[in-house]
């Protein structure tokens, strides 16, 4: 059997490994496995109502791309690294899933990577410059932006004199930069970023809401599936009555920009003090005043919460779950927590360590990656006493 992508179907890429099955079956199936990992926090007297999982398309709904970068200066392959660490790397710069303006642009980028000199890095010798890239395109403002992943600044003076022809031949790249990452390990970003746009940013609309999207911020790569996972948190609340609102991991502060409108006040606590910026930038604009954002640790906001008393607290932690702010959140203890999760697992077992403290009142499945295992949970719940 053969599926609509011919980069799975001649062992290019292993990516989408549901592929092949009818899109129906493969929700089915995703909803069957979400079931059987939060039984055990299901009381049925308790439980609201089950909601149908939330489908995505499943080609061009892909808005954020990531891409390796390996090969020769000479044929710079942009897409997967080897099936071996020290294999030659894997092209899908025509990947179906990527909306078609992140594919259009690859072919002008190759050609820049070779103006520029940027040799793209091999892992087992360890040299070369450029080693990865990440491009965003949002629909609504027709705005892109492209990150270089580095290992050093050595390419910089070569960056600046040759992007103007790049930016010439893509009006919809406002935002360009590069994110330099010396480590020779696994690791996506460093922490410096050096700007090569007067624009650090790009003008994004998720709904009805108007933001700034800085390269460096979380954003989901799946937009349509990802307003309609906002929108639903926003109704939940809305439907709870609550005056006070806060959320941990708050990112660039997609959640709260969907709920302040149901909400007395607001406060969005994020690690990232740029996200942070940008999201009290947003609500500046906006003229949300009930609405702030604090650059904290979630694990340390304890003491902000208990002066809040937020009646819902939302968490949207990594793929590797609550960690260390789990503690605080049990001594919040707010009356209704909402838990947005990229992975059902850990999902799973951070709800464990609340069972005692909160039941499961409602929950659903957004399919923010549609062809894989993978599923984005929002998940209801009330605090027992």
């Amino acid at each position: 059997m053969s599926s609509f992508c011919n980069y799975f179907n001649q062992g290019i890429c292993a990516s989408c490994k549901r592929i092949e099955e009818p899109y129906p079956q493969q929700l089915k199936s995703k909803s069957d496995t979400l079931d059987r990992i939060l039984a055990e926090f299901v009381e049925l007297d308790q439980l609201l109502e089950k909601l149908s999982p939330i489908p995505s398309p499943t080609f061009a709904f892909r808005n954020k791309a990531k891409f390796s970068v390996t090969g020769t200066l000479q044929d710079p392959i942009i897409g997967l690294t080897g099936l071996k660490d020290l294999d030659q790397g894997r092209d899908i710069s025509a990947c179906v899933l990527h909306q078609s303006e992140i594919n259009d642009l690859l072919p002008k980028i190759r050609t820049f990577i070779q103006e520029s000199k940027l040799l793209p890095y091999q892992i087992k010798t360890r040299s070369g410059e450029l080693k990865g890239m990440i491009l965003y395109y949002s629909p609504e403002s027709k705005q892109m932006y492209l990150r270089l992943v580095l290992r050093s600044k050595e390419a910089i003076a070569r960056i600046e004199k040759f992007k103007k022809s790049l930016l010439a031949q893509c009006p919809a790249l406002v935002c360009f930069s590069a994110n330099i990452q010396p480590i020779p390990h696994a690791i996506l970003e460093g922490n410096e970023e050096i700007f090569f746009t007067e624009q650090r940013f790009i003008d994004h609309q998720l709904g009805e809401i108007k933001m700034r999207l800085h390269p460096q911020g979380f954003v989901q790569t799946n937009q349509e599936v990802a307003i309609q996972l906002y929108s639903t948190a926003a109704k939940w609340v809305q439907a709870l009555g609550a005056e006070t609102f806060m959320e941990l991991f708050s990112g660039q502060g997609a959640f709260s920009f969907f709920i302040q409108k149901f909400v007395k006040r607001a406060i969005g606590i994020e690690i990232n003090p740029e996200a942070v910026a940008r999201a009290n930038q947003t609500t500046k604009e906006n003229g949300w005043e009930h609405l702030s954002f604090i650059a904290k640790d979630a694990s340390s906001v304890f003491e902000s919460a208990m002066q809040f008393t937020p009646d819902v607290l939302l968490v949207n932690p990594p793929r590797k779950g609550l960690g260390a702010s789990l503690t605080a959140i049990q001594k919040i203890g707010s009356p209704y927590f909402i838990y947005s999760s990229c992975n059902a697992e850990t999902l799973a077992k951070d709800l464990t360590q609340l069972k005692d403290q909160y039941c499961v009142m409602k929950y659903q499945l957004f399919d923010m990656f549609p062809h894989t295992d993978h599923f984005e949970t929002l998940v209801l719940l009330k605090r027992l006493n």
